[in-house]
């Protein structure tokens, strides 16, 4: 009996061997659209197992997963950037569970999860693998960790979009509104690439066939799968090329460009992990606010850490949730913005450094 890894399996070897060109990426776009459908039963499949997943909840301002196949170093990696003492050996599946550890960095603490490394079919199961990818899920950051051999990086991605966690690609601006008859009327833009009866397809595909589908921007293939899909997280994600200190062949590296920015370190000899501390450090967009106490005293050791855009209200909201009920105004000096001591309400933008006051009613 044929089940649905098999069927999806079949599928994927379909595209990987259909040659990309004009005459075919509607066929190939279709059969990624079968393909994420039968993802989707699968995944509904597996959790109506009732099989238990990895339970480390999120700790600190943000968090990082070390993804990667197993023995490329993402314990050594973890414990070169955190210190924490993940168990370390020269074998695969050297980590059965998930290994948190903290970096501190710039007054933050940002949580780096070791998790199991990913093998193939993960998505479906294998390896653990969905409650892997499950974790992965919810982090804020993903590390793309590989050895200078740099093999299966497309695997490994493929693992990940197949459990709906797409890198280093923003959401598009896209909606519907289901109905009962009338078949699919599609609102979108002249300039879209994306003929009618291709979305109208792969909309089929997902079994829609009566809703009015509004697209605002210019989108591809798969950026449309994966709004019909449903359950898909946009993860930046950095590429991580450890072991560097070992011969290696250069242009393996330079390939892996494709998928993201690559730092290249040597976790042994702790070759380039400042520069990866550095780079996760500016991936996350965390903004630092310094709160300045009713006697003027500034606390810089610790700030209040936040996310870029956000505001004074969000301020307010991570000190106590009377704060923004009592709230009257806050004080600010930005040194970014060359302002001191100015007044500003609840929607007024914090930069990273501002030292803000906050005035209340009462």
């Amino acid at each position: 009996m044929t089940t649905i890894e098999d069927r999806i399996k079949e599928i994927e070897e379909e595209i990987h061997k259909t040659k990309y060109n004009k005459a075919t990426e509607s066929h190939i776009g279709l059969l990624k659209a079968k393909m994420a459908k039968l993802q989707l039963d699968a995944e509904k499949a597996g959790h109506s197992g009732g099989k238990g997943g990895f339970s480390i909840p999120k700790s600190g301002d943000a968090s990082v997963a070390l993804v990667g196949y197993p023995n490329v170093g993402k314990s050594s990696l973890l414990n070169a950037i955190t210190g924490t003492e993940s168990e370390v050996g020269n074998f695969a599946f050297t980590t059965l569970t998930v290994i948190p550890g903290t970096l501190k960095y710039k007054g933050t603490q940002i949580q780096i999860l070791d998790l199991p490394g990913i093998i193939d079919n993960a998505a479906l199961g294998s390896g653990r693998g969905r409650e892997v990818l499950s974790m992965v899920r919810a982090v804020d950051l993903i590390l793309l960790i590989s050895d200078v051999e740099c093999k299966g990086m497309d695997r490994i991605i493929e693992e990940l979009r197949k459990s709906g966690i797409v890198i280093n690609r923003k959401k598009k601006n896209i909606s519907m509104k289901r109905m009962n008859t009338g078949g699919i009327k599609i609102r979108k833009p002249r300039s879209l690439d994306l003929n009618e009866d291709r979305i109208k397809a792969i909309a089929k595909e997902f079994k829609l066939t009566n809703l009015e589908l509004y697209i605002r921007e210019n989108i591809t293939d798969d950026d449309l799968i994966d709004f019909f899909r449903g359950n898909v997280v946009y993860i930046p994600a950095l590429v991580v090329i450890n072991k560097i200190d070992m011969p290696h062949d250069e242009s393996k590296i330079d390939a892996m460009k494709r998928y993201g920015k690559v730092i290249r370190v040597s976790a042994s000899s702790k070759v380039g992990v400042d520069e990866l501390k550095e780079a996760l450090y500016d991936e996350l967009n965390l903004v630092r606010v310094f709160l300045r106490n009713k006697a003027g005293v500034i606390d810089f050791e610790r700030p209040l850490v936040l996310t870029e855009g956000a505001t004074i209200r969000e301020v307010c909201r991570k000190i106590s949730r009377e704060m923004i009920e009592s709230f009257r105004y806050a004080i600010i000096t930005s040194e970014s913005a060359k302002i001191r001591d100015m007044r500003v309400g609840l929607d007024y933008g914090v930069s990273d450094g501002d030292i803000v006051t906050v005035i209340s009613k009462f």
